[in-house]
């Protein structure tokens, strides 16, 4: 079959950021879904999608020239209905007629339901340039936008069913040198394209679909077409010129959305704003103009500033007059805000919070803080952090007082880094202040666990536990669970952060007590009974531990932790312990750990099938040498395995349970009958085995959950 390639660029108007983002996250695997549902045949590694402000490029390397064929079979009126006294009825004929087949095509098929009338039609695939203008059609107008528009220029129907973030303005089709009749929004696809809109206004043409030749053109034309290129030029000026090591990435990447051709130009500011704290400087440069605050060698912030422009343009002295009268003016009401909020301690705003509800029908920030006060004792016991208690209790108190400051109102960005700073000033103790300060971090989820012990500390880390704690359950209590891609309290946001803190710092703690604690604080606001609670927050932890770790249906590492999760979910940290252990060993100790696994399959296929407890092992029941000689292994045995579990030395207990029950299940299997008629023999042999199991299965890991064993 022929290959080819396809190119295709929308030109619009300057897009937002969340749009780029969205077609970043969900464009490669629709396209890549749409040429499959099409039948068109690529490389799978060819797909390329990339956008600027001005543009949407996609681009297809390998691309079929035709669709391939498919049979199609259709199910048609049971031969009743189909046939009567052996003439078509009209029910046949009406079958018939709606897939254009004749008499002659019917197959008469037995079916479990009786006899059936059967189609089978062979279908040709088409040219892909009779496809693909509506493919790609039904892939632009299927991205649900966070916002989108209708604008004139064009029929009146067709603005009706055309929704788009900006007007589209151009658009390129090419499959190798040929132009695909894409229409779009009342235009017609062709080879002129635009470059930069100041720097390279004048059209000009794109010859073929190369991807490689397409970059260049761009590039002449100073636009930068790979984001991530964007993002790399801005990064390595910022280091090498500016000499900037602290670079705020979430910043990087908005302006890199926001520019074609980054060029960067750098301001000052007047000195005096440096008694600000660092925070706001960042965060007043950040939301009111993006651009980038700047810092020395020793990390303090300096008076200056890096912006970045969208291209290099004429008059730049006055471009960075600009900046700097609109930072001034920003400064100067920051400045104002921040004097007027010191006046008074932060312990003056906490009774306030009674102004402001929480969750709706949950009362209001106050009743929010006086929970997570009694909710740090509870925490602190559960986790055996006792000595941080009162230091916790205090910063749950004031955690949420900054949400009445000026600042924070102007600025919510601040929210916590203010707060932090208006504690210290109010002469609170500094573990608490810094607690206060980090309770909303980490700002994603993609931070490596490990790294976020850099920016957080302890007392932070259990306040932003707790805080988003009291959040999942006052919300799944009120049946305000996230739903398919629904989620606007974030609750899974909120959720994978706690299961991240717990992983970076082994806060053991057992999460039904917590939830049970928990509930008791909302008294009767709450919909949900104890158990449902439990029961939908037990899925959810286990599910954005999952996320957390990364973990993909189908392979070892996620069944591994189904079988950690299945002997227990309730301490977290010690989930995380024993899947790492596990997944450890699986590499490092394949024998040892295919051996256990072996034993725990072996034992839970016989468990199966019992509807009642077996109960305890009785000695005088046992009959059979080999189970004679299983039982004394278990009762030698268990005992030390049992220790190395309560030590957690998992790692220790999977090879000593292997070592021990391997041989002697096998052995046990090989010669020994379990369900024999004799019902007390029976239930005798099934006990033995279930004290094996669950020896192992019911405080590590169910391992009989893997698949594919060897």
């Amino acid at each position: 079959m022929i290959m080819s390639h396809l190119l295709v660029e929308i030109g619009v108007e300057e897009l937002p950021t969340d749009a780029l983002d969205l077609i970043y996250s969900e464009m490669p695997k629709r396209l890549s879904a749409a040429l499959a549902d099409n039948r068109i045949g690529c490389d799978p590694a060819g797909i390329k999608i990339e956008a600027t402000p001005r543009r949407i490029s996609l681009y297809v390397s390998g691309i079929a020239l035709k669709q391939k064929d498919q049979t199609l079979e259709f199910s048609g009126p049971s031969f009743e209905k189909a046939y009567q006294a052996n003439e078509p009825t009209q029910a046949l004929l009406g079958f018939l007629k709606s897939k254009n087949a004749e008499l002659k095509e019917v197959q008469i098929r037995d079916t479990p339901k009786g006899k059936f009338v059967y189609l089978v039609k062979e279908e040709k695939g088409k040219l892909v340039t009779k496809v693909l203008p509506l493919m790609i059609q039904n892939l632009l107008t299927s991205l649900v936008f966070p916002k989108a528009m209708r604008w004139d220029g064009f029929e009146p129907e067709i603005a009706k069913q055309f929704r788009f973030p900006r007007p589209i303005r151009w658009i390129v089709a090419l499959l190798d040198k040929q132009i695909v009749p894409i229409q779009l929004a009342g235009l017609k696809a062709g080879t002129a394209s635009r470059g930069h809109r100041f720097l390279a206004p004048k059209p000009f043409k794109i010859f073929s679909a190369d991807w490689m030749l397409y970059q260049k053109t761009l590039k002449k034309n100073h636009v930068i077409l790979n984001f991530e290129e964007r993002q790399r030029i801005i990064r390595e000026e910022l280091q090498s010129k500016y000499h900037q090591t602290k670079i705020d990435e979430d910043l990087l990447r908005m302006v890199a959305q926001l520019v074609e051709e980054p060029f960067l130009l750098s301001g000052t500011f007047d000195a005096d704003y440096l008694q600000l704290p660092a925070e706001v400087l960042a965060t007043v440069m950040k939301k009111n103009q993006k651009i980038f605050a700047c810092y020395d060698a020793k990390g303090e912030m300096e008076n200056r500033f890096v912006a970045v422009l969208n291209g290099k343009r004429k008059n730049l002295e006055r471009i960075r007059a600009d900046f700097e009268n609109v930072l001034e003016s920003r400064l100067k009401d920051a400045r104002y805000f921040y004097r007027e909020d010191t006046k008074q301690p932060l312990e003056t705003r906490v009774e306030k919070l009674q102004q402001i509800v929480y969750l709706g029908k949950l009362g209001t920030m106050k009743d929010k803080t006086e929970r997570l006060e009694k909710l740090a004792g509870i925490f602190c016991k559960l986790s055996g952090n006792e000595a941080s208690q009162s230091a916790l209790k205090r910063a749950a108190r004031l955690c949420k007082a900054d949400l009445l400051t000026h600042l924070v109102y102007e600025m919510p960005e601040l929210q916590g880094t203010i707060g932090g700073e208006y504690a210290k000033q109010s002469g609170e103790k500094q573990e608490v202040a810094d607690a206060i300060a980090v309770q909303y971090l980490p700002k994603n989820l993609t931070e490596d666990y490990q790294s976020i012990k850099k920016e957080i500390h302890s007392l932070g880390a259990m306040l932003g536990l707790m805080d988003r704690f009291d959040l999942l359950v006052g919300a799944f209590g009120m049946g305000l669970e996230p739903t398919g891609s629904q989620d606007p309290f974030a609750l899974r946001r909120a959720g994978g952060i706690i299961v991240k803190l717990v992983r970076a710092y082994q806060f053991h703690c057992s999460f039904q007590s917590l939830i049970e604690e928990n509930l008791k604080l909302y008294g009767s606001a709450l919909k949900l009974s104890s158990a449902d609670l439990q029961k939908k927050l037990s899925q959810f932890f286990q599910d954005r531990t999952v996320f957390e770790l990364g973990l993909s249906a189908g392979t070892r590492s996620y069944e591994i932790a189904q079988a950690v999760y299945k002997s227990s979910g309730d301490d977290l940290a010690d989930v995380f312990e024993r899947y790492e252990i596990l997944t450890s060993m699986f590499e490092k100790e394949n024998q040892a750990f295919v051996q256990a696994a072996k034993v725990i399959e072996r034992t839970a296929n016989i468990l199966k099938g019992m509807k009642t407890d077996p109960g305890k092992v009785n000695e005088a029941s046992l009959k059979e040498e080999m189970e004679t000689r299983l039982y004394q292994v278990w009762k030698v045995k268990s005992p030390q395995v049992s220790q190395f579990l309560q030590q957690k030395k998992y790692w220790e207990a999977t090879r000593m349970f292997a070592e021990s029950f391997a041989q002697p299940v096998n052995d046990f299997f090989s010669k020994v009958l379990v369900n024999v008629e004799d019902a007390e023999i029976r239930r005798n042999r099934q006990a033995l085995l279930k004290e094996i199991y669950s020896l192992y299965a019911d405080r590590l890991a169910d391992l009989s959950l893997l698949s594919r064993l060897e």
